[in-house]
């Protein structure tokens, strides 16, 4: 498979770009404790829903996406992918965002798709998130006649492991994807989804062996230096991952 290239999201990035990921990663942080402070304040309200709220498409493509990412991931990274759209769509109910529901849905069950045992030989020559930007482009323009919805579903997944993603220049689906996806891998903004949604998202799709694997993803594929898998890793990745805030036991009771 021929990767897709764009001038958004490179997959090894260059001094200049190292600098600049190391940059946002920091300053994403800092928006995200004021967010937090916000909530805890009281200055921000915290929107009542739960898991009924959220419906997953029942669209052709949504169907084939499912078989695709089913037969390809094993039940810890499908459950992640679903968990992913769950969050997903939460974090849009809190901002009061809209959003194309099959296009995040999509993304979301398919973002992981470099990750995959049969495909992520791929992590140690490139970026895994370009890589599985580009299947998804490729898998969804065999099925629908719409040109624009691929276009979007790879931007998303391109770059879903940036740590904030303009909703201006890309789109909601693509900024709600990288939020969801740092969500459940590093607990971020989980204060922004009620407790009692996450326990019935995290009921019906489990965390069960999730920590170790993911962990296991970033330590043990050898990923290309100067990708953003890489970045992450070597700026703490497995520290955060081990401490999410999602693997307690208060949010899996």
């Amino acid at each position: 498979m021929q990767i897709l290239k764009n001038d958004y999201s490179p997959s090894v990035l260059n001094k200049t770009e190292v600098f600049n990921f190391k940059r946002l990663l920091i300053s994403s942080k800092i928006r995200e404790n004021y967010s937090k402070l916000l909530y805890k304040a009281g200055i921000k309200s915290l929107i009542q829903f739960d898991i009924d709220t959220i419906k997953i498409p029942d669209s052709k493509l949504s169907k084939l996406a499912v078989e695709e990412a089913s037969h390809l991931c094993n039940t810890i990274l499908l459950n992640h992918c679903y968990r992913t759209f769950f969050w997903s769509a939460g974090i849009a109910v809190s901002e009061g965002l809209q959003y194309d529901n099959e296009t995040l849905f999509v993304s979301s069950i398919l973002h992981d798709i470099g990750l995959s045992e049969k495909h992520n030989h791929i992590c140690s020559q490139q970026c895994f998130a370009n890589y599985g930007g580009t299947y998804a482009y490729e898998f969804v323009t065999k099925h629908t006649s719409n040109s624009h919805t691929p276009l979007v579903i790879k931007t998303a997944i391109d770059m879903h492991l940036y740590p904030s993603v303009s909703k201006n220049k890309y789109g909601n689906e693509a900024y709600l994807l990288s939020k969801a996806a740092a969500m459940d891998v590093i607990g971020s903004h989980v204060f922004q989804v009620p407790s009692s949604y996450i326990k019935q998202v995290q009921k019906t799709y489990n965390r069960n062996g999730f920590k170790d694997d993911i962990i296991g993803t970033m330590e043990n594929l050898n990923h290309k230096e100067n990708t953003r898998a890489d970045i992450l890793y070597k700026m703490g990745f497995p520290t955060m991952a081990s401490k999410n805030v999602l693997d307690s036991e208060l949010l899996n009771s």
